[in-house]
């Protein structure tokens, strides 16, 4: 398995993949999976200094789901109960296969989309409308046939040959019983329906009204697994299947819908108001873009940035020096003196604190307070949006 694991350097990058000569494989800043030919690669959040145990690996799994579907990462909103979530084996894309499939069952059952599909055929009879560029092409010595036009109302239409045509390919993927069963269940339903060859372009042709909206959701996961693999999902070969996301950025993400979900009377702003530092010759430099930023009347009352990973135990600060000079200067552009930094609460920190600690820096615009808080993963986002704006004095309405 060395080389299909080396290949996944292209993939996310030559220094987040390290092979070491003892066996160990380490990962850094991405977390989902990768398949490359027959080798599957979970990457699972750190959630503990040292995760050697299954059950920190169970954990890290549902901590894993929990992130992305409150984070708004994919369409589906309905996630499988951790009671359920078992059946998976901790395989995150055997999960998405399961979400795929048990919606789009439950809307066949309901009612199969169809529609109108324009056919052209040539018939001794008249059907529809007489094609007569077409019939005079063709039929120039064939005078008892006519090339027709006709609306005929079928399932055989793009949005179902997609689903077949990915179910097909789903069905030499999957592992896991259940998913495979349902997958060749769906296929009764798809029996009239041809496959089709997938590109960008026939995923584009694909349009929703009032009539099948409720395929959309569905639909979106469909091109989630198209558009994360490579090569195209009509050829038979081996390819990388995979879906990656920065742990940054969801964790990000995770912080500011928990914020927002609880924050009714200010404004929650996620990656701004954009600002420079500085100018140079007349032209800005130093792009800022914070994570989150919490407005009132257009004036910042707290800035808020998140970074997935372990506080600097070496450091007497327990943060990094720098970031605490990215603060420092969020707080001068922003003319904002209240601060967070987030990080993640690992498994079997013992410390309640809801703030770690305070730094407080004098400057000439006023004492600028950073408070460091860990959070605990565990918590529901609505719970944990409350914590964070107890913590920055913002109450709800």
């Amino acid at each position: 398995e060395t080389n299909d694991i080396l290949s996944i350097k292209r993939i996310i990058g030559e220094n987040n993949v390290i092979l070491q000569a003892d066996g160990n494989l380490l990962i850094r800043h991405y977390v989902g999976f990768v398949q490359v030919n027959k080798t599957r690669l979970l990457i699972y959040p750190k959630i503990a200094v040292k995760s050697t145990k299954e059950s920190h690996y169970n954990k890290a799994f549902e901590i894993l789901i929990k992130l992305l579907s409150n984070s708004k990462f994919f369409g589906v909103k309905k996630i499988p109960s951790p009671q359920t979530i078992g059946k998976y084996k901790g395989d995150l894309l055997e999960l998405f296969i399961g979400i795929f499939i048990d919606e789009l069952l439950v809307l066949f059952k309901r009612d199969i989309n169809r529609n109108y599909n324009l056919n052209l055929e040539n018939h001794s009879f008249i059907k529809g409308k007489i094609d007569f560029a077409e019939t005079v092409k063709h039929n120039n010595y064939r005078k008892h046939l006519h090339y027709v036009s006709f609306d005929q109302f079928t399932e055989n239409i793009i949005i179902n040959r997609i689903f077949k045509t990915l179910i097909l390919n789903l069905i030499k993927r999957t592992t896991v019983k259940e998913n495979k069963m349902k997958l060749k269940q769906s296929l009764l339903w798809l029996e009239d329906v041809e496959v089709v060859n997938l590109n960008n372009e026939i995923w584009k042709s694909v349009k929703f009204s009032y009539l099948n909206n409720q395929y959309e959701p569905v639909f979106n996961l469909a091109k989630l697994f198209y558009y994360n693999s490579s090569p195209n999902l009509n050829k038979g070969d081996e390819m990388v299947f995979s879906l990656l996301v920065p742990i940054n950025q969801l964790f990000e993400r995770y912080v500011f819908e928990a914020v927002e979900s609880y924050n009714s009377c200010y404004k929650v702003n996620y990656q701004g108001p954009v600002r420079y530092l500085a100018k140079q010759d007349g032209n800005n430099k130093l792009l800022l873009v914070p994570d989150i930023t919490i407005t009132k009347e257009e004036n910042t009352q707290y800035i808020i940035d998140t970074k997935y990973k372990e506080l600097d135990i070496y450091n007497n600060l327990n943060v990094s020096q720098a970031d605490i000079y990215q603060m420092l200067a969020y707080s001068i552009r922003y003319e904002c003196n209240n601060i967070a930094l987030i990080y993640p609460k690992f498994l079997e920190d013992v410390n309640d604190r809801d703030i770690e600690s305070e730094i407080l820096i004098d400057t000439n615009y006023g004492n600028v307070i950073i408070k460091i808080i860990k959070v605990d993963l565990e918590k529901d986002k609505m719970e944990l949006g409350m914590l964070l704006n107890n913590i920055f004095g913002i109450q709800k309405e």
